[in-house]
């Protein structure tokens, strides 16, 4: 953010940073960049973001010794989170049925056409072994491609699998159960969910405290399919316990498994609408902030982590604050490098959503490595992923003093004006922005650097682009290079306007005069007037 000078009266309305625009849609990206889309928007809306930025900035450094002391004892995440390394058992292990039996079980290929049998076996409760059977048949039947689905569901077999979850039953009949609940829920309707949960929530949600790995994960990913059926469905899991029981196992184990699988369950009650109460979603941020430590190579937990704290940061501003006291940005950010488009993706709106934050969380950012990272990103081969880095650039450049000097020490206009020269128009819209805000920086120092870069070349090419908004962002950019050199004459001379003049650009000037938009017209009228010796179009 840029602090005003007091002293300077006329400069108060020309070294500050601009607001940014509205960007458009790209139809190949709908998902992803709808997201982007409220994100900016959300940005946009935000009234005296400069000021709040810059409040909270002044709030925070104002803490005492004392508190900062806290805050630091706060980060030492690794240490804070106890992990009880739970033992756990393997299924085959604990069986209460011969190995060969169970063995045979599982390997034996079932027919459609074998569906009556199969039911009658599972339904024979005198005899241990086939009723095994034909459970382990309704598995196979549900999982064939022409699965008579509805018709297992029709004959009643759901309270029968579900009075298998019992604690006193087998569990190799418990997990051969919990299967086909999770398969049946990942195919069903919210009514067939809500029969579950009606009738076997707590069989369910005690389950996870089992010390059979198999069972432990098969739970966690039934719990996993009902949150994200709906939201009725996903409270009704929350008031039983089962979320937070999903957060204790995540925090008492370093198994890979029930952390990847638990994870991904979690994930699933965040996806649902309306959003869960910010209470319950804060929760999970440390215990999946630590989690990124000990699973920083598994693809498929890092797209579900980065996915929850993606979440809570966009949606619930609180968990913002709360991520920053963990010692976790560096880790986060050099999940950059990860060739895994999906990951770059989320883990850049990650980022983005702290950029939006206040000015100490920004400058924490900048701190932890984040410009190098978007050196390349910003050259990314897809679309989504330059554009998600030109949007966090622009909100660094819209920050403080400090934070455009950073900017500028980094050789980012470079960068910008290959971008603004190269790319495709919402990522050029966005470093247009960025290199724009540049010129608000106050160290004259900075701003004859950016001016020997040849920062008025690249703003001659974008006063070319008729764009309105990208005019009069521009415009205001001359404003600020031009007092800059009216403060800074050589000879008399404003070195600024002079060299305007010697790219050309006061033809281009004079033809913004007759602009249909009112606010490029009168930008262009007043910097006819103030700095250049030339007749205006009346």
């Amino acid at each position: 953010m840029t602090s005003q000078n007091p002293n300077i009266k006329e400069s108060l309305n020309l070294f500050t940073p601009f607001t940014n625009s509205n960007i458009g849609m790209d139809s190949q990206d709908d998902i992803i960049e709808s997201r982007l889309q409220k994100r900016q928007q959300n940005f946009i809306n935000s009234e005296n973001f400069k000021e709040i930025k810059e409040s909270t900035m002044s709030s925070e450094l104002s803490l005492g010794e004392n508190s900062r002391s806290l805050l630091f004892k706060q980060r030492r995440l690794k240490q804070n989170i106890i992990n009880k390394n739970e033992i756990l058992f393997q299924l085959k292990d604990k069986l209460s049925l011969p190995l060969e039996w169970f063995e045979k079980c599982e390997s034996t290929n079932f027919l459609l056409s074998q569906f009556p049998q199969i039911l009658a076996a599972f339904k024979n409760n005198s005899d241990i072994n086939q009723k095994f059977f034909g459970l382990v048949g309704i598995k196979k039947i549900l999982m064939l491609q022409e699965s008579p689905l509805q018709d297992i569901v029709n004959e009643g077999i759901i309270p029968e699998l579900i009075l298998l979850l019992d604690l006193n039953s087998n569990p190799e009949f418990q997990y051969e159960a919990l299967f086909c609940l999770t398969f049946i829920t990942s195919k069903t309707n919210e009514e067939i969910g809500f029969l579950i949960i009606k009738q076997g929530i707590k069989k369910i949600i005690m389950i996870l405290d089992s010390f059979i790995e198999e069972i432990k994960i098969q739970g966690a990913l039934l719990i996993g399919n009902l949150a994200i059926n709906s939201y009725k469905i996903r409270d009704s899991l929350i008031k039983e316990e089962a979320y937070n029981k999903l957060l204790i196992s995540l925090r008492g184990t370093n198994n890979k498994k029930i952390i990847k699988n638990n994870t991904w369950a979690i994930s699933n009650f965040f996806r649902v609408k309306p959003l869960m109460m910010y209470d319950n979603a804060k929760k999970s941020i440390k215990i999946i902030a630590r989690n990124i430590f000990l699973l920083k190579d598994d693809l498929e937990f890092l797209n579900d982590a980065c996915f929850i704290l993606c979440f809570i940061t966009e949606n619930y501003k609180e968990g913002i604050k709360e991520l920053m006291e963990l010692e976790i940005l560096e880790s986060i950010i050099n999940l950059l490098d990860c060739k895994m488009p999906y990951i770059q993706i989320t883990t850049l709106r990650l980022l983005g959503n702290i950029a939006t934050g206040n000015a100490n969380q920004t400058q924490e950012l900048i701190d932890s490595g984040l410009l190098p990272q978007l050196k390349k990103t910003i050259f990314n081969q897809k679309k989504i992923i330059r554009k998600e880095s030109a949007w966090i650039l622009s909100n660094i450049a819209a920050g403080t003093q400090k934070q455009i000097e950073n900017l500028i020490n980094e050789d980012f206009l470079l960068i910008f004006e290959k971008v603004i020269q190269n790319d495709e128009s919402e990522v050029r819209k966005e470093c247009i922005w960025a290199m724009c805000n540049l010129t608000s920086v106050k160290n004259p120092i900075y701003i004859k650097k950016i001016l020997q870069q040849g920062i008025l070349e690249c703003i001659k090419s974008c006063l070319m682009i008729n764009d309105a908004k990208n005019l009069a962002v521009n415009l205001e950019a001359l404003n600020n290079l031009l007092f800059f050199g009216k403060q800074n004459k050589i000879n008399n001379v404003n070195p600024v306007a002079e060299e305007i003049e010697r790219l050309g650009m006061i033809d281009l000037l004079e033809n913004l005069q007759s602009h249909p938009v009112e606010i490029v017209y009168e930008k262009t009228l007043k910097l006819l007037l103030d700095y250049f010796d030339v007749q205006y179009n009346e």
